[in-house]
Order: C-alpha cells, then structure tokens, then sequence
C-alpha cells in the first residue's frame, strides 16, 4: 500500500517499526545524500480520523484515441493512468488494524508516472512508476523512486534497484510475470542513532481468470492475479548482512477495465487482511 504500491509500503512500515524496536549499537550512516526518505513511529503507527470513505461519483475513462496515445508505453486498459485520478480504499482484517487511504496520480508522461497514497494513519507514500508497452513497473529504480513520512523515525535509501512489473498490460489465461525489488538504506530515530538496513521483495503473480466483485464503489467484472509475495528485512552490521524479520503471504488482485485495482485478499504469514475500493474519479 501495496508498492511501491500499497502492499509494499505498508510491510516497510511494519517491519521498520520492529526494526526500531530491536535495533543494535547503531553504525554510521552510509556517505552520500539523494534516495528514498520514509519517516516511521516507534510504535504501532496509530489510527488518526479517517479519510473520507463515500464514494467518489464513477467517471469512465475517457474513450478518445488521442488520450491513450499521448500516455505511450502507459496505457494499459486495466490501470488507467491519467493525471489528476483519484481512487480512495479501505483495509480491514490486517494487523495494523483498519484505515483508509486515498491514492492520486499526479503526473503522468509517455514513460511513466507518480502516484501518492495518503493513509488515515498519517503515512504519505510517493512512488515513481515505469512503463514498458503497458506493463507497470511499482518503483522505477532510481534512488528518489519512493518517499515516505510519519513521525519520530526516518529512513533514507540511497540505492533502489528493481526488476519485472507489477501490473501486467494483459491477463491472459497462463500468463505470469515477477517484480523484485530491493531497498538499501538506513534508519534513524529522533535522537540521531542509526542502523543500516536492507528489504527485498519478491512478487510472483499469474492471472487467475475473472470474477464479479462487489466494493462500496460498485459491482464490476474483474480480472484476478493470484500472487505470492515474500518480504525480507535484514540489518547490514560491519557489511555482514543479518536477517530481522520475513514475511510471505499469498494476494488475490482484482482489477476492473477503465478503472483499475478494485480489490486484494491476503492471507498466510502475518496479515490477513482485505482491502476495497470505495471511490474513484478518473478524468
């Protein structure tokens, strides 16, 4: 939530809390400046007031030729990708307990795009996307590809390397595809301490056929990705890479033509938790 699309960012901030929490004699922080900044609670980040959750009016997309041409590699019929689309969600049944958020996608070019999810929780997550002949890349590996902000502990990454898609420019009956992604970096807390650290995650999907899904937002014919995704977070002490904490859960995706992720149910590891989308407005 979420990567650089929800999912990501939300196993960052859980696994960054128990990082926190169980931090050894900080290291130094690595030389160099640029790269992913995320600013985490030290403890369970809590809910604030909700985001509102009504749904939005449903637009389509629009059907002029001339607007998928002018987003190129982009286009993608399942993920609309337009400047200024909104679509607002709402998670129950995760360890973090229930919130909402909200994603825009502010810019957009033939290349790619950037999307901004802002949760109940206070989080705001900024992610970069690529395109490539409408398959879409979550981060696009370059060291300013994510920024995330709370409170009272920050993570800075100057390294971001990425490989595969996220979202797939057709769900065709065997098709697969993977998106791995690896995160170095550091974290500090208010008082300046630091350790070193390193995420990797590794998605591994195939279509699944379609289904009717009810959301708050409407009845819509979807298609799925059934996908396995596994989180590893490690510290780095002295260059030695030291495993903290794992997690791998299996996702059902579902997503609608013209308006996109409509739906994901994860269950297995440590969260089983269902997310929903509850509005959507699409110039």
């Amino acid at each position: 939530m979420r990567t650089s699309r929800p999912q990501l960012a939300t196993s960052i901030i859980l696994i960054f809390l128990t990082l926190a929490a169980c931090s050894p004699a900080p290291t130094s922080v690595p030389s160099g400046s640029g790269g992913t900044s995320a600013i985490l609670p030290a403890t369970a980040v809590p809910p604030t007031a909700a985001l509102p959750t009504a749904a939005l009016p449903p637009t389509a997309l629009p059907t002029a030729g001339a607007t998928l041409a002018a987003i190129g590699g982009c286009a993608n019929a399942y993920y609309p990708v337009s400047s200024g689309a909104t679509w607002s969600y709402s998670s129950t049944g995760g360890n973090k307990g229930a919130y909402t958020y909200t994603r825009t996608m502010p810019t957009v070019d033939a290349k790619g795009f950037t999307t901004s999810d802002q949760y109940s929780t206070g989080v705001n997550w900024i992610a970069k996307w690529t395109c490539d002949n409408g398959n879409l890349a979550a981060l696009d590996a370059g060291p300013e590809s994510a920024t995330m902000t709370v409170s009272s502990y920050k993570m800075t990454s100057p390294s971001v390397t990425a490989k595969g898609h996220n979202i797939p420019v057709s769900f065709d009956a065997g098709s697969t595809w993977i998106e791995d992604v690896t995160v170095d970096g550091s974290v500090q807390n208010s008082a300046g301490k630091t350790v070193n650290s390193q995420i990797t995650s590794n998605l591994n999907c195939s279509a699944g056929g379609t289904d009717s899904v009810t959301v708050p937002a409407g009845t819509f014919v979807t298609v799925m990705a059934n996908c396995v995704k596994k989180v590893v977070v490690s510290f780095i002490i002295q260059g030695k890479n030291t495993p903290l904490a794992s997690n791998q859960e299996n996702i059902i995706y579902y997503y609608a033509k013209s308006v996109g992720y409509i739906k994901s149910v994860a269950s297995g590891g440590s969260n089983n938790e269902t997310i929903v989308l509850t509005g959507y407005k699409i110039p």
